[in-house]
């Protein structure tokens, strides 16, 4: 079985503060690319084997690896599986790549042994593993509250193009979140659940994001790198999680290459034109394979 584990994008993200558990409490609208990794998976007799080259860990700290542990002790199923990612997401860059593995890999065995779990089901399961994880379960546009991992509401944007700049730069999200000054948890928040009614809302409106001035101080060329999107006509550029990646977000895929022939390239640095995922459970490839290089 062949299944898309897409990348994400936060095009909002405020951290509340800090809880008394040693979490922080998030408020962040979160969007599913059709830019990603391929997840190939077989099942077998026993055991579970692992090929993820990029991953930078261990088989048995590798959240798809987890995630396939914690699938068969969980539904009792006997049996093994063997799982092969091509990566395309880089680790560090705050694209969500590891716990769109892990929660892709929950969703393939699911249909594969016909354990019949229910996509609230999955998303508990897709919990243990990791604060992101229950997103990818859903795989829509979502407002997230708690870690980040409980959802609040569905999300309806409006269509835009966005252009996904990873600069050769790994972020330790505990890192980050280690540099951000913040009083105990308060109550609520800037953001309003009543604010994101049923109509459609542009993403640009929404940008902002509560750790990107803490990265920026630590890693000045991520200032450029917003400046260069924005000027190239990006409505909004902003960072998506911990870092490294911005992005862009553009108008059409006529304004995103309008845009893309005028940005300054830097060796190293890749540059993923993407739109959101709209397609079902096994991707949409809007833009998935279009990749340029510095």
């Amino acid at each position: 079985m062949k299944i898309f584990s897409p990348a994400k994008i936060n095009i909002y993200l405020e951290v509340v503060g800090r809880r008394p558990d040693g979490y922080h409490e998030l408020r962040s609208i979160m969007v599913p690319l059709s830019f990603g990794d391929d997840i190939l998976l077989e099942q077998r007799a026993a055991g579970i084997d692992l090929d993820a080259p990029g991953c930078g860990c261990a088989d048995d700290r590798n959240l798809a690896y987890r995630a396939a542990r914690l699938f068969l002790e969980e539904t009792g199923i006997k049996g093994g599986v063997s799982i092969r990612i091509t990566k395309r997401i880089p680790v560090g860059a705050g694209l969500g790549g590891g716990s769109s593995n892990a929660s892709t890999v929950l969703i393939a065995l699911n249909e594969m042994f016909g354990a019949g779990l229910g996509t609230r089901e999955l998303a508990a399961v897709a919990g243990k593993l990791g604060a992101d994880c229950p997103f990818f379960i859903y795989r829509r546009p979502l407002l997230l509250g708690s870690r980040g991992d409980v959802p609040l509401r569905e999300v309806n944007l409006e269509d835009r193009a966005y252009l996904v700049v990873i600069p050769a730069l790994s972020i330790s999200t505990a890192f980050i979140f280690s540099k951000l000054s913040l009083p105990l948890t308060r109550a609520g928040g800037r953001i309003k659940i009543e604010n994101i009614d049923d109509c459609c809302i542009a993403p640009e409106d929404w940008v902002e994001n509560d750790l990107e001035s803490v990265a920026c101080n630590l890693y000045p060329e991520l200032t450029r790198i917003k400046g260069e999107l924005l000027s190239t006509g990006a409505l909004k550029a902003g960072m998506s999680g911990s870092g490294s990646a911005f992005f862009g977000v553009y108008a059409s895929q006529a304004h995103l290459l309008t845009a893309m022939s005028r940005l300054t390239r830097h060796e190293g640095y890749r540059y993923i034109p993407t739109t959101r995922l709209t397609g079902d459970m096994y991707g949409d490839y809007r833009g998935q394979g279009v990749s340029g290089q510095g």
